[in-house]
């Protein structure tokens, strides 16, 4: 049988031009999967290919699709191969039956992971430069010092915190993280 499996990092993207492809290349069964690609915990992908048998064929839009990191698709492929399964990637020319394929396959899951790991070194690149200029990643704080004092002077001068909670918009648990009961003797 011929299994294709499609994937995509987001829930914000879709699956359609792989599905295309995938049923072009006629591909019994899809399988999809909502996934980073520098993950190795894919629950779709892993019960996809236990349920594979000795002859059956495993074909991806890309290699890319199976993941970005050289190491975990490896392993997958040797559990394939193992398994006396094929594997397949369309836009690639990966096809594990050959020699070339087999060569492409190194060549082409060795680029992914380079692309990988020269967008992690931007990304934290850019965020060091972000931080020498004094700007912090992350959501700005919901509240200003000046409000948590307000909020603090309100509960101190017998404000209930249900009260407090209700005005600035915030949850009364927050409000006792924050504030803490003052334990009477």
């Amino acid at each position: 049988m011929i299994y294709g499996y499609a994937r995509v990092s987001t829930n914000h993207q879709d699956t359609e031009l792989q599905r295309i492809a995938l049923e072009s290349a006629g591909c019994e069964q899809i399988m999809e999967e909502h996934a980073s690609g520098r993950k190795s915990n894919r629950p779709v992908l892993k019960r996809l290919i236990t349920a594979m048998h000795t002859g059956d064929e495993l074909v991806v839009w890309k290699l890319d699709r199976i993941g970005r990191n050289v190491l975990h698709a490896l392993l997958m492929f040797q559990q394939l191969q193992e398994k006396g399964i094929n594997f397949r990637s369309i836009t690639d020319g990966v096809d594990l039956k050959t020699a070339s394929g087999r060569y492409n396959f190194r060549n082409i899951l060795s680029a992914a992971q380079y692309e990988s790991d020269l967008n992690s070194e931007r990304t934290l690149a850019g965020l060091a430069v972000a931080r020498s200029k004094g700007r912090v990643g992350g959501r700005r704080p919901k509240f200003t010092n000046e409000q948590w004092e307000e909020m603090g002077r309100l509960i101190a001068d017998g404000a209930s915190r249900q009260y407090v909670s209700g005005v600035y918009g915030i949850g009364i648990s927050t409000l006792y993280k924050k504030f803490p009961v003052a334990e009477s003797l």
